[in-house]
């Protein structure tokens, strides 16, 4: 999964550093597009962690990204 974070805006800065520290930083690259944009590049760990996986992406799509500038760009 890759979410692009505008870092302009505090909240998007604060969820860039959540979302990576709950899907875990072994598994999630982060890349600078520029001084105010992060990628992050979510990496599925394998079938033994497929169902956890898809608990923390609900919270990262549900209530992660509403109401900031971050957007979901897909897998």
């Amino acid at each position: 999964m890759i979410v692009v974070y505008d870092l302009r805006d505090p909240d998007a800065w604060r969820q860039a550093h959540a979302h990576r520290r709950l899907w875990g930083r072994r598994f999630s690259e982060y890349y600078f597009l520029d001084d105010d944009h992060v990628l992050i590049v979510f990496i599925p760990g394998g079938d033994r962690w497929r169902p956890w996986e898809l608990v923390r992406l609900s919270w990262i799509l549900n209530e992660g990204l509403e109401g900031t500038t971050a957007e979901y760009v897909g897998w």
